[in-house]
């Protein structure tokens, strides 16, 4: 009983015993499988944070490069492009926060999170600014912007999340470090426990023995020492078990851990192999120990090639030492570091690139060289070259066009204008247009620029409009321009773009064509007209002269015949208004001084204008001579004198002046164009009712009149047009309702004033010997102008027209001293039959009749032949015959008249 008892004992004992060392071997092997599964997964899940962060990363640099490249574009369709592959990346950035913000493992992996997606936010504001200011075409501002702001936030932002990565790879390493340190201590834990377990089986084992000698003595001795044997044997069984299972698990360790390095290789590999960037690694001493495809393909050089070889083989002459400082950097612990560059290709051509450099480590830290990520940005550079060309050769067309450009905004802003629509609107720098709006200060009609804005909604342009703008000092400025309308995406006007044309001499010079073609058709009228006219009224009052000689002086006829004449003289009044204002009139020029003339009708004109109105006159000592009718340049200031004196009813003042003035070639604002040259100014106002625009149009009309019926003939201003006009001079008026009115004279001045016009010598006698040949197509003037030559004592010949006036001159063998012939005849005029007499009668010199000059400005005669005017009266004829003639001796008393 004893025994069994023993038995049983030594049998729990030594099952406790052995319980206790499989218990604390396995114990051991497990609590190290668990650290090694426990540092695998925190290594997975730690290295994918670090993946994930790193990705981020190159989105993040890869949406800084987009966005720079959106702003370099200046291209719409290729900014939308940019654009919205960014917004891709930013919607992985996206995927990869949120994925890292669902296995947040610690309070300071949260606060980094945290403050990345602070930074994102601040990021994501000034972009979307810039995105903004892209998509309005606004890419200076979005340079400005990106500059000074954003470049900061995106930096910052890549800073956090170099320090995440930083953090999970510092995470990743600690639990490395604590996992080994926690499978030593296992181990070496393990170890006692294992040596104690056998000591206290060694324990029991001896006592049990020394029990067992005791009871059963020499017979248990055997049974005892095969026991120990037994043991012994199970002991070294269950130590060779343990190294097996340790050596099995640690192998399989190994593997998996080798299975995902390799994986992880093939993955970076297989991104490196299938970049398009050139991605370089090289040692310590610049040499080149990895050369992917992305770099043969750049370079040229093969990977066989390139490794082994200095860095600065693809590094331009004067740049090789830039590798040389990137080493030093490195050295000195920079990390990564980027930088435009140029390098060159294996056949000498250079290449912009993007270098990206950063630090290679190995496992335990020690730097061991560097790698570069190179990236061709030759077409970007080449682009950026090209758009600053553009933009130079678009500045200087701008700059230097002679049509005004403008960039406005719908609100009449103005963004831009160069320097010839300065000059148009009449200032000098840009910046005070820039300070200008459209609709209040450049339009002169605000309905005009609500009409256009109305048009530019349906409309991408607008071509040729005329408008009216306001110069700088007030004055209208007449422009046409065309309008490029450019609108945002969502159609609405975002700016106009205005080329623009002064016009304003133009309309001034075509408003004038077509008031001297009105007038030039008015003035033929007139003279036709006139000249009719003359011939009857020469004869009426010739011979109511004639009547008058025979008539007593105490004869009741008498004055009924005076009354004719009379009438007559103010019938050759009125036709000498119309042929003044068609500019026909036969003027009897000479040098004159308009001082002088203006002395002499001051008296005259004070009586004219009447005591409440009072007479000044400012008039320059020193001014100029002019060529001219004495008689209209007289006539042409009473009838301003006069027009003035009725257009103040109730007094006022009337201010005549004179000064020399000069006219250059181009004076600006002009309010007529004008013969560049010397000119003397006659000005002539008064502070009466004055008039308004469309009474100004009309003013030098004939027969127009603002007077009641019966008060004026309406020829006042016609004639002074005329004769201004004739005169070679120009007229302009300015006026205002009841501002009084301004008449401006300008007459060229006489070059030579010392040839003044002096009377020919004539002789004391109107009596005569010559033979005067007398032409005239109309039978009673004709017959009226050789009665009275005939009873003036000349011999007259009398011929119908031309052909009947050389006939008879060539049967006509005594000498013929004068031709006295009309201009305008059926058949041959005038000068033709004096040019045919020449040769019948060289001794004959000539006199024409006529009753206007308008064959004179056709070149009909020369400017210098005498003509004498219709209607003449006998005074006038015999003075112009003596004239042509000279001194003559006395005529026979008899005068005879041959008629064919």
């Amino acid at each position: 009983m004893n025994r069994i008892s023993i038995g049983a004992r030594l049998a729990v004992a030594f099952s406790l015993v052995l319980s206790i060392l499989i218990g604390v071997g396995w114990s051991g092997l497990n609590r190290m499988a668990r650290i090694n599964a426990d540092l695998n997964d925190i290594n997975y899940r730690r290295w994918a944070k670090v993946q994930l962060a790193q990705q981020a990363t190159t989105y993040s640099n890869l949406n800084n490069r987009l966005l720079q490249g959106a702003i370099l574009s200046g291209r719409q369709e290729e900014v939308a492009s940019l654009l919205n592959q960014r917004d891709l990346n930013v919607q992985h950035i996206t995927d990869i926060f949120q994925t890292l913000s669902k296995g947040i493992e610690s309070a300071t992996e949260r606060e980094l999170l945290q403050q990345l997606d602070q930074q994102r936010a601040a990021t994501a504001d000034g972009i979307a600014r810039i995105t903004d200011l892209l998509k309005a075409g606004k890419f200076q501002q979005a340079r400005v912007t990106m500059a000074s702001d954003v470049i900061l936030q995106i930096d910052a932002l890549h800073d956090a999340w170099n320090a995440f990565t930083r953090f999970e790879e510092l995470q990743m390493q600690q639990a490395r470090d604590q996992s080994q340190a926690n499978y030593a201590k296992a181990r070496r834990l393990t170890t006692w426990l294992i040596l104690f377990a056998f000591l206290a089986a060694a324990a029991i084992g001896t006592f049990v023995t020394r029990t067992m000698v005791r009871e059963v003595e020499q017979r248990e001795r055997t049974k005892r020492e095969a026991r120990k044997l037994s043991d012994d044997l199970e002991k070294k069984v269950a130590e060779r078990t343990e190294e097996l299972a340790r050596a099995i698990r640690h192998l399989e360790s190994e593997a998996t851990e080798r299975r995902r390095k390799e994986e992880d290789l093939r993955r970076l590999a297989a991104i490196v192999e299938c970049s398009e960037d050139a991605i370089i690694a090289a040692d310590l001493d610049g040499k080149i120990t990895d050369w992917n495809a992305g770099a043969e393909k750049m370079f040229g050089y093969s990977r066989a090639e390139a490794a082994g070889m200095p860095v600065s083989i693809i590094a331009p002459a004067e740049r090789r030492r830039e590798h040389l400082d990137i080493l030093a950097r490195i050295r000195k612990g920079a990390g990564i570091m980027n930088q435009e560059t140029v390098r060159i290709k294996q056949d000498g051509k250079p290449v912009h690139v993007s270098l990206t450099v950063s630090p290679i480590r190995n496992q335990a830290g020690r730097l061991t060289g560097s790698a570069a990520i190179v990236r061709d940005i030759t077409e970007r550079i080449e682009m950026e070259a090209a758009l600053r060309r553009s933009e130079t050769n678009f500045r200087s067309v701008i700059e230097n066009s002679p049509y005004g450009a403008l960039r406005t905004l719908p609100d009449g802003r103005i963004l831009l204008a160069n320097p010839a629509a300065i000059r148009m609107l009449g200032y000098t720098f840009e910046s005070d247009v820039l300070s200008l709006n459209m609709a209040t200060d450049i339009y002169r009609n605000h309905a005009d620029r609500a009409r256009l804005i109305e048009q530019s909604r349906h409309a991408e342009y607008l071509k040729d409009l005329e408008v009216e703008w306001k110069h700088r000092n007030g004055s209208p400025i007449m422009v046409r321009f065309s309008s490029h309308i450019v609108k945002n995406q969502s159609g609405e006007i975002d700016h106009f773009d205005l080329m623009v044309q002064d016009i304003t001499k133009q309309r001034n010079l075509e408003d004038q064509l077509r008031q001297a073609q009105k007038m030039e058709a008015i003035g033929r009228l007139a003279g036709g007209v006139a000249h009719d006219f003359n011939n009857l009224l020469g004869v009426i009052i010739g011979y109511s002269e004639l009547a008058l000689d025979q008539i007593e002086p105490g004869s009741a006829v008498r004055g009924q015949v005076e009354q004719i004449r009379k009438a007559g003289e103010r019938a050759s009044a009125l036709t000498r208004q119309l042929l003044a204002f068609s500019r026909q009139q036969v003027l009897d020029t000479k040098t004159l001084n308009v001082n002088g003339i203006i002395s002499d009708m001051a008296q005259m004109l004070l009586r004219l204008i009447g005591e409440d109105i009072e007479l000044q006159t400012k008039l320059d000592s020193e001014l100029h001579a002019i060529r001219g009718d004495q008689g209209q340049i007289e006539q042409v200031i009473l009838n301003l004198a006069v027009n003035a004196r009725d257009a103040m009813p109730h007094g006022g003042k009337l201010m005549i002046e004179t000064r020399n003035v000069r006219v250059e070639e181009e004076e600006p604002h002009r309010h007529t164009p004008m013969t560049p040259g010397d000119y003397i100014l006659l000005t002539i106002s008064d502070t009466g009712v004055g008039m308004d625009a469309e009474t100004q149009a009309h003013i030098f009309e004939p027969f127009f009149t603002t007077k009641a019926q019966g008060k004026g003939t309406g020829l006042g201003l016609a004639t002074v047009y005329g004769v201004v006009k004739q005169s070679g001079g120009y007229i302009w008026v300015y006026s205002e309702p009841g501002v009084g009115a301004t008449f401006k004279l300008y007459l060229p001045r006489v070059l030579d004033e010392s040839q003044a016009s002096r009377p020919p010598d004539m002789g004391n006698s109107h009596q005569a010997t010559a033979t005067v040949l007398v032409v005239e197509d109309e039978a009673s003037l004709r017959t009226f102008t050789c009665t009275l030559l005939k009873n003036s004592g000349y011999t007259v010949l009398e011929a119908g027209d031309g052909d009947e006036a050389l006939t008879l001159a060539g049967q006509y063998k005594p000498p013929i001293h004068l031709l006295l012939t009309d201009m305008i005849m059926p058949g041959m005029n005038g000068p033709a039959v004096a040019g045919k007499l020449a040769s019948l009668h060289p001794e004959a010199k000539v006199l024409f009749m006529s009753g206007y000059t308008g064959f004179v400005s056709r070149g009909l005669i020369d400017p210098h032949a005498v003509l004498v005017s219709k209607p003449f009266t006998r005074e006038e004829l015999l003075r112009k015959i003596e004239q042509v003639l000279g001194q003559r001796t006395t005529a026979p008393t008899n005068g005879s008249t041959v008629r064919v």
